[in-house]
């Protein structure tokens, strides 16, 4: 069985280490949506071709999600998250020196080999390791909290590169090598603090490691699709709430530079408020679900308050509610993974699992901005963002429910197996 261990130096390093990881790594795959003028300039692409490169990753991340979390469940996580970062770096320097569209489109899909293949599914897992049950949601707002600040820094740091030059090869040159440079580091980082055996968990036991008859009992736990829902719809408010961006310049006339600058408020310093998740879901309430079922009252009333801002044409009226709802999405989203803790699925298919969650979590990025902003074409924005927000409270009612009802099985749940155990 898992043999428990305190969390020391040593782990606290390794959860820097996976922050500064999960930051860097996925700068190159997603280069074009901040420097795309001179991505496109200097690999000589037209726009269609740029946004086959995201297509490219995207179809290899979908295939290869689930065999993904099954190999990084077989071999050791250090092993699969190091040789991730390593490759990762690589394909950076290849695409640096060759700076042609046909090696981009092949660089590209192999980002989905090194930055989803193992690397999602076994970061993951190691942040499961390092807080073990007790501790997770700490340990995940943490390491979002500490990812928040180096994507802020790294992000300067690589604009710096860019906008170095005017020259678009040099100025793609020097960004693309720093991001390379800087994923090969963070695996230098991973390797050298993440010691498995000195995680919360220790050492796990021949009993508990994968096996492949482990994929079924993955696939069959009715916990772990039930969880998936609830962090789909989590994920669906996290990444939707920047609509509050344009709304409020367009509905209640903000200025868009003002408006800008409060979706850089809720992009990264809201992502201060995960600890303060973790710290509630653990100590307070030692539930991540409980914490759920309360937010998403919290977020339901609040989008239901947004359907009435528009007729009180309230500028600081609308800008509270906005911050209110982006503090709790990004308090929750936080500390979203955690739940895999609370239902107790067995960390030798813990990876597994991850993979089989992402493949629903990260659905809405296929539909729900397109089904909103259609939403706003034909209805008219006023009525479109109305249409937006009764969605949203929607959601976040369907979210309760599901969440308040998993708590009272899982309750139900471990007072059998008591019962049984008090029997034996």
């Amino acid at each position: 069985m898992e043999k428990k261990k305190k969390l020391g130096i040593h782990t606290l390093m390794a959860v820097i280490s996976f922050s500064i990881a999960g930051s860097v790594i996925y700068e190159l795959p997603y280069i074009k949506y901040v420097y795309y003028d001179k991505l496109v300039e200097a690999f000589h692409m037209t726009n269609a071709q740029a946004g086959w490169l995201l297509s490219a990753y995207a179809i290899g991340c979908l295939i290869l999600y689930i065999p993904g979390g099954i190999v990084a469940d077989k071999f050791p996580t250090k092993k699969m998250l190091v040789l991730s970062l390593y490759g990762t770096g690589i394909l950076g320097f290849v695409m640096a020196f060759s700076m042609n569209y046909v090696t981009a489109v092949i660089v590209f899909f192999l980002f989905a080999v090194t930055t989803s293949f193992v690397f999602w599914t076994a970061l993951n897992k190691g942040l499961r390791l390092i807080g073990g049950k007790e501790d997770s949601g700490s340990t995940y707002g943490w390491y979002y909290a500490l990812g928040s600040i180096i994507s802020l820094v790294c992000g300067l740091i690589f604009w710096a590169l860019y906008a170095s030059t005017e020259n678009a090869h040099d100025a793609m040159f020097k960004t693309i090598m720093g991001m390379a440079i800087a994923v090969i580091i963070a695996g230098v980082l991973v390797q050298i603090t993440f010691k498995e055996e000195n995680t919360a968990m220790g050492e796990i036991a021949e009993e508990d490691k994968f096996k492949l008859s482990d994929v079924g009992k993955a696939v069959r736990n009715p916990y772990l699709w039930w969880a998936s829902i609830i962090m789909f719809v989590m994920y669906t408010i996290y990444s939707n709430v920047s609509y509050f961006t344009p709304y409020l310049s367009s509905q209640l006339g903000m200025e868009v530079a003002d408006s800008a600058f409060l979706g850089i408020i809720r992009g990264y310093v809201f992502y201060f408020l995960s600890p303060l998740g973790g710290y509630i879901a653990d100590k307070m309430l030692k539930s991540t679900l409980k914490l759920y079922a309360a937010g998403f009252v919290i977020l339901a009333v609040v989008f239901f308050l947004a359907t009435t801002v528009a007729d009180t044409g309230s500028l600081t009226y609308g800008v509270a509610l906005s911050l209110i709802a982006s503090a709790f999405a990004m308090m929750m989203y936080g500390v979203m993974w955690s739940v895999l803790n609370e239902i107790d699925i067995p960390i030798q298919y813990a990876a597994t699992a991850i993979g089989l969650t992402s493949m629903v979590i990260y659905l809405p990025d296929l539909f729900v901005p397109t089904m909103i902003g259609s939403w706003l074409d034909s209805l008219g924005e006023v009525a479109g963002y109305h249409k937006m927000f009764m969605f949203f409270v929607i959601c976040c009612v369907v979210a309760v429910v599901l969440s308040f009802a998993l708590v009272l099985a899982l309750r139900k749940r471990n007072a059998e197996k008591a019962r049984t155990k008090g029997a034996e």
